[in-house]
């Protein structure tokens, strides 16, 4: 479920009470410091400034509090170049709209530029009401600002809910002011302030307090693989409206998390559910199923099987889920209706069966904050003989009882009719995500053969599992060799066999033969041979110039072991120092074993922690190198 963040969308308005006519003719005489602050950019933004004032809609429909927002922005934009071509998105759904788009030159007289509104959509959404507006003109000459705003106008204050500092290009005055009327309860919640030099005031004028947050020389945020999502690291201002007063009658919004979830069950109190159409493949998949979790099984696996997952987002429709029937019927549904899908056919198996909330790892809130913004998806929970088990039907291959690293951890909100449950999914170690790797080499001609045995578990199963299932047929087998040996050319791989794919409760299981060609190197009567091909993270070393902190794709936990059979006519004449390396969050060990006939080699490589925090990547890299001077390394043997 992709819940609206329209904060997060922009959207903004110029200050009532700052002064924006500030603009000059020219900011040749500040180019060379931006240009050194910032020498990868083609334009800074001179000043960007915000305003949000609050009003009373006497005509607010029904289901919208009574509450408007009016963000104002605007943004002084100095080409540090000739020539420069610029483009923006501002994005709009049915519960904003933009208006009064406006850009002026350097003499502040209004010029021409071109937009282009439509419908947005994108390959994860299958269906949203957001709108995207495409703003583009071009700078001429160097120096020479444009200056360009807009309104936005939120029709219900609900729907305000975050702004980000940083923005995509980089910003040398920085503010954002909320103009906060004696009527309004408002908090402001400040996210990720640590380490950026923000200064905040809060002053009060007649009826208004106006608060600001101000920071200066502020760095485009980059987009780079891996990234966390954003709320995760930059800093950013969650609007949390309480409550308001009207005519001396105070009315409460979104106080506490009661009201969050009493907002989010009435939303849900008229899905339409009707159970008759599910019964009979309800009496079917339980059907000779001896035990309650052998039904709730069969249940939760033929949703997450046969209901394919899609992304749906349109006005309330955002976070109020399909009927069951409905879902059913077409096979397909958001998390919303797969939630509401489950817990409709468990309800009629028997079982207590219950929506519930939740934030995945993208957001680092909880329910202390009662916003839309902190929750971003839907799952459904069981309650039998007290105990918990929390289903997501958008994840395939889970298993009852198994949980996604990106709902691990989290709190989650369970309906309670009038009331709600606060809980929290568990927090699995990296050992649940373990794989096992057992090789046997043999050495003949300069070439290693062997076989292997590889087990997956947790993560790293649900990820071979998943991939696989969606190969085309004909493409399986030898998409399957490519993956066993890493997309190296140097090793074939030979006579695979697996476990079944589709078994969610065992670990899979693949077994294959080798050959590893290149891996032996013969210099007069010695041989220098690579037992270790795979070298995992040998090559993940964080660039100097990544702004971004790095999100792997799961805790990683990996024990590996193989065994080189010492040739006949040959002897051990070295192997590599052990090795024993740790950090925030992350260890190798690794050690060869001279066992006279043998060699055995291992190595468990462990990550504890899914986010490398840009703080520690100096650190990493220092590791990374320690652990490339091991593989690197080489057993030697020579004749006797």
């Amino acid at each position: 479920m992709q819940y609206k963040c329209p904060g997060l969308l922009t959207g903004l308005l110029l200050f009532c009470c700052v002064d924006f006519s500030i603009a000059q003719t020219s900011y040749t005489d500040k180019l060379a410091d931006w240009k050194a602050k910032f020498p990868k950019e083609e334009l800074v933004a001179a000043s960007h400034k915000e305003v949000i004032d609050f009003s009373l809609n006497p005509n607010a429909a029904e289901g919208e509090s009574k509450v408007k927002a009016t963000v104002q922005e605007e943004v002084i934009l100095v080409p540090l170049k000739d020539y420069i071509k610029y483009e923006d998105g501002l994005f709009y759904n049915d519960e904003t709209s933009i208006d009064n788009i406006k850009l002026q030159n350097a003499d502040k007289k209004e010029v021409a530029f071109q937009k282009s509104c439509s419908d947005y959509s994108s390959e994860d959404i299958f269906h949203s009401d957001e709108k995207l507006c495409v703003i583009k003109f071009q700078f001429t000459e160097k120096g020479k600002p444009f200056t360009y705003s807009h309104t936005e106008n939120y029709r219900d204050i609900k729907f305000l809910t975050t702004e980000y500092l940083p923005k995509h290009y980089p910003v040398a005055d920085r503010i954002i002011q909320f103009n906060i009327p004696s009527w309004l309860e408002m908090d402001l919640r400040e996210f990720n302030f640590n380490g950026y030099n923000i200064e905040k005031t809060s002053v009060k004028d007649g009826d208004i307090t106006r608060v600001s947050f101000h920071i200066q020389l502020v760095p485009a945020y980059k987009r780079e693989p891996h990234s966390p999502n954003h709320a995760i690291s930059f800093p950013h201002i969650v609007c949390v409206a309480r409550a308001f007063s009207d005519g001396g009658k105070r009315t409460v919004l979104f106080e506490s998390v009661k009201d969050l979830y009493s907002w989010y069950s009435t939303v849900c109190s008229s899905i339409g559910n009707d159970p008759e159409t599910l019964k009979t493949k309800v009496t079917e998949l339980t059907a000779n199923k001896k035990t309650d979790l052998e039904k709730i099984e069969s249940i939760f696996y033929w949703v997450q099987d046969n209901i394919r997952y899609i992304a749906f987002e349109n006005g309330i429709m955002g976070f109020k889920p399909d009927a069951a029937q409905n879902v059913f019927k077409k096979k397909y549904g958001d998390c919303k209706g797969k939630a509401n899908l489950l817990k409709a056919m468990l309800t009629i198996a028997g079982y207590d069966a219950r929506l519930t909330w939740i934030g995945t790892s993208d957001l680092p809130y909880d329910y202390s904050l009662p916003s839309l913004v902190v929750d971003n998806h839907m799952i459904c929970t069981v309650i039998l003989n007290g105990k918990k088990y929390f289903l997501d039907g958008t994840e395939e291959f889970i298993a009852l009882n198994d949980y996604a690293q990106r709902i691990q951890g989290k709190q989650v909100l369970i309906e309670d009719g009038k009331n709600h449950i606060l809980d929290r999914i568990p927090e699995f170690p990296a050992e649940r995500n373990k794989q096992n790797v057992t090789r046997k080499i043999a050495l003949a001609d300069n070439q290693l053969t062997g076989s292997a045995v590889e087990e997956y578990n947790g993560e790293s199963k649900i990820t071979v599992q998943q991939a696989f299932a969606s190969l085309q047929t004909d493409k399986k087998s030898e998409s399957l060799a490519s993956f066993l040996r890493k997309d190296n050319n140097n090793i074939e791989v030979l006579n695979i066999s697996n476990s079944d794919f589709k078994d969610r409760q065992k670990p899979l299981q693949l077994k294959y033969d080798f050959k590893a060609n290149n891996q032996v190197t013969k210099a007069g009567n010695e041989l220098y041979i690579v037992m270790d091909w795979d070298k995992e993270f040998g090559s993940l070393e964080m660039p100097a110039d990544r702004k971004n902190d790095y999100e792997f794709n799961q805790k990683y936990y990996l024990s590996a072991q193989s065994e080189l059979t010492v040739p006949a006519g040959y002897k051990v004449d070295y192997i590599p120092t052990p090795v024993k390396k740790s950090g925030a969050g992350y260890t190798f060990e690794g050690s060869y074993v001279n066992k006279g006939k043998s060699i055995l080699y291992t190595k468990t490589i462990s990550i504890s922690k899914a986010i490398l925090k840009k703080a520690d990547f100096e650190a990493w890299n220092a590791f990374i190198a320690e652990i490339n001077k091991f593989y690197n390394d080489q057993v030697v043997l020579s004749k006797q």
